[in-house]
């Protein structure tokens, strides 16, 4: 009986080495070095996008910050129209203009292209 206990215990201990081993072997394959290089990839996109978003997040809300401090808001207006496009600039402000490469003055070509 003890020959038979110890007969299992060495078979379970074979099976268990060799499924390492059979992992071990996988893991320098060509498909287990692309599975690699997959998961690295996808852990790297995840972290990217998070960079990303936090850097937006951040953005806006310095931006949101600053304009609420330095911009003043317009009677019966809004703020954020200064960033819109299209706007037209309000008195005083400097000539919207370019000088074309022959030196005439074009006055329907903005300056700035908002």
């Amino acid at each position: 009986m003890r020959r038979l206990f110890w007969m299992g215990v060495g078979a379970a201990a074979t099976v268990v080495v060799a499924q390492r081993l059979r992992t071990a072997w996988h893991k320098y394959t060509p498909e287990g070095v692309a599975e690699q290089v997959e998961q690295a990839s996808l852990g790297l996109v995840a972290a990217a996008r998070s960079a990303v978003d936090t850097f937006t997040d951040s953005f806006r809300t310095r931006e949101r910050d600053l304009t609420s401090q330095l911009l003043v808001e317009p009677e019966g207006g809004d703020a954020s129209a200064v960033f819109r496009r299209g706007r037209t600039p309000g008195p005083g402000a400097p000539p919207t203009t370019r000088a074309r490469p022959t030196g005439r003055v074009d006055d329907d070509e903005p300056l700035y292209d908002f």
